[in-house]
């Protein structure tokens, strides 16, 4: 036995490190277990040039994320506001590269048919338990179809039908046809209201940001538990009775503790053996939990050229590569940097792409929208998240037809001393950095309150 403590963490992602410092806090003693060789999880800050922290993994909180603004403050780390003063480009449907006042001109109405079924959405939404999502009045009808089928049921113009996609995609990380039409309500429910989940401005889910890259956050509260911290230290086999956990890492490592916390999403919990096996309905749900697909691309500028030209840096398109951009400007800072964001079946293709030709492709979508000065970044970088060993995937976890109405309960729901935590099993701001802070709160006060 290697060594021994009162909670066992599997993961040191955002969930992982907040449960271990409430538990030590509470007086008990943690050790947390990470495969990787850093902390962090879906949280990944890389820096190409000196000064200038580009977001991998998540990059924003929003105006109502009050457990990641109280943790910023309580760590030190200062936030700023997300700039979005100009226009957006828009390309759709073969319109060519319009500006945001002739794009509204010209396609108007199908803005309002696409803020008309937003309304909807929310009205539906209101009526789906975050908590229990299959006891929605309408839960067994909306979780037989999918999200991608009740869009298509609403009569839009393939220009708002579209638009309403690419948003979407852009919130689930893959094809409406693949999520159902449940999940788009929970989803929505556990974010407030669709407008907040949609929108950039103010009270949306991307408002803020970190001085000094996201990563300043876990690499905080790790520093704070470097003594009750394993890394390189993959779980491969968890034992577990009424009252004590025995954990087999790789290489042969042994921990013991009374109770365990996994912090790692759905998907990567089911790929650790237990022993004795959990019930059949917890695994089934696991099963059917695949990550989405994400891919980001920062152009890096010798200055935020679009800005002068009074545009924001955003871009929405369906002809790709990227469906999406944002102007992600470092405050303080004279470079420009765009990020353009490939999420969904844009993803899945242009992550097999030769990465100097899925550069080439991009730039020349740069160009495209913003014009010649795009064509020549002094610095280039992409990141994706299916490759990685540790994560295979990115920031969401989707449910098909029929998983939250036949297994849902069983997400969360504590199995003898193992509990769950991760942003895909919270119930405010799922899939988000605040559902990580919430869904490790959640466990553990479960753990305490077995413990006491």
């Amino acid at each position: 036995m290697e060594r021994e403590a009162d909670v066992i963490i599997v993961g040191a992602g955002l969930s992982g490190l907040y449960a271990a410092r409430e538990l030590k806090a509470a007086g008990y003693e943690p050790l947390i277990l990470e495969a990787n060789d850093r902390t962090g999880g879906r949280i990944l800050t890389e820096s190409p040039l000196p000064g200038i922290p580009l977001e991998i993994g998540a990059q924003w909180i929003g105006d109502t994320h009050t457990r990641m603004f109280r943790l910023a403050a309580e760590l030190g780390v200062q936030t700023y506001p997300q700039f979005e003063a100009g226009e957006t480009k828009y390309e759709l449907c073969g319109t060519g590269v319009l500006d945001q006042t002739e794009f509204y001109q010209r396609f108007g109405d199908d803005v309002a048919s696409v803020n008309r079924v937003l309304a909807t959405l929310d009205t539906l939404a209101a009526t789906v338990s975050a908590e229990a999502p299959w006891l929605a009045p309408e839960a067994a009808q909306w979780d037989a179809i999918t999200a991608g089928a009740w869009y298509d049921a609403q009569g839009l113009t393939p220009i708002a039908r579209t638009l309403l996609e690419i948003c979407t995609v852009g919130i689930l990380a893959v094809p409406t046809v693949e999520v159902s039409f449940l999940h788009l309500l929970f989803t929505i429910q556990t974010c407030g209201v669709g407008a907040a989940l949609f929108s950039e401005a103010e009270g949306g889910a991307q408002t803020t940001r970190f001085v000094g890259g996201t990563a300043q956050l876990t690499d905080r509260l790790a520093a704070q538990l470097s003594d009750q911290l394993i890394l390189d230290a993959p779980v491969q086999t968890i034992e577990h009775s009424g009252d004590s956990v025995t954990v087999h890492c790789r290489g042969g490592r042994t921990f013991r503790a009374k109770r365990a916390i996994v912090a790692i999403a759905p998907t990567l919990a089911s790929r650790i053996l237990y022993d004795p096996a959990l019930p059949g309905v917890r695994d089934q749900v696991t099963q059917r939990m695949p990550h989405g697909s994400a891919m980001k691309a920062f152009f890096i500028y010798e200055e935020p050229f679009w800005r002068e030209d009074g545009f924001n840096g955003q871009f929405i398109s369906d002809v790709g590569p990227a469906h999406m951009s944002n102007d992600t400007c470092i405050e303080g800072r004279e470079e420009g940097v765009i990020l353009a964001f490939l999420e969904g079946a844009q993803a899945r293709t242009f992550h097999r792409w030769d990465e100097i030709k899925r550069r080439e492709a991009l730039i020349a979508q740069m160009v495209r929208v913003f014009g010649p000065k795009a064509a020549h970044p002094i610095a280039y970088v992409d990141g994706e998240w299916t490759e990685r060993p540790w994560t295979r995937g990115c920031y969401n976890a989707n449910m098909g037809p029929f998983v939250w109405t036949t297994y849902g309960h069983a997400l969360s729901a504590p199995i003898g001393p193992l509990h769950w935590a991760s942003t895909d099993t919270a119930t405010q701001w799922s899939a988000y950095m605040e559902g990580a802070v919430e869904s490790a709160e959640r466990a553990v006060g479960e753990v305490l309150q077995s413990l006491a």
